[in-house]
């Protein structure tokens, strides 16, 4: 097939992918043109909700760095702190990835858990039966801040979490985007501060 006869054939196609898209719109549809999905994976910051830290000079340099190295080996969806594999780092398998020294290392991930930029998952039978943790402990990056995946849809698990160890609230950092779960919602969702408000007053009302 010459190229004139290629060309006519495609505008004839188009022309009928341009009738279907009116009856379709006509019926509240549409039809979209199927982009090749990028493969370059990201990780994204709250911009607004990072300026506030930067503002309040809240983490200090070295902090501010760390959390920036680890953002490559955030989970998408959980956002937890996993290899290659999938599987949640310990402190000791960040250190070796990061190379730097275990004992420096677990000292930072401390500070950013007591600020409430990191959070973990602890077995309270084991801290009651020995009185620390024996099993590992899965580390999660706090969405508010870092998140890997739809900022409407943020793991239920994950945003209890954060809700009801609101360390950055306490400390009396108000974040201008936060994060919350609606009752009988699977998600949780990041709202502007004035909403969020409104949301967890009518908790206690």
């Amino acid at each position: 097939m010459d190229e004139s006869k290629k060309k006519q054939q495609f505008n004839n196609n188009l022309s009928e992918i341009n009738e279907l898209e009116k009856k379709a719109n006509s019926f509240g549809f549409g039809i979209y043109k199927i982009n090749q999905r990028n493969k370059a994976v990201f990780t994204q910051t709250i911009n607004d909700n990072l300026e506030t830290l930067v503002t309040k000079k809240y983490l200090t340099n070295a902090e501010s760095t760390f959390l920036f190295l680890l953002m490559p080996f955030v989970e998408l969806h959980s956002n937890a702190l996993v290899n290659r594999n999938g599987q949640f780092m310990s402190v000791t398998e960040l250190a070796a990835s990061l190379n730097r020294e275990r004992t420096r290392t677990s000292k930072t991930i401390t500070q950013l858990l007591e600020k409430g930029m990191m959070f973990e998952f602890v077995n309270a039978q084991e801290i009651k039966k020995y009185k620390r943790n024996i099993s590992q402990r899965p580390l999660f990056m706090n969405p508010e801040i870092i998140y890997r995946g739809d900022k409407n849809r943020i793991n239920a698990t994950l945003t209890k979490l954060v809700m009801e160890y609101d360390i950055l609230e306490s400390k009396g950092i108000k974040l201008k985007w936060k994060l919350f779960l609606k009752s009988g919602e699977e998600y949780g969702k990041l709202y502007t501060r004035n909403t969020y408000l409104k949301l967890k007053n009518s908790l206690r009302q």
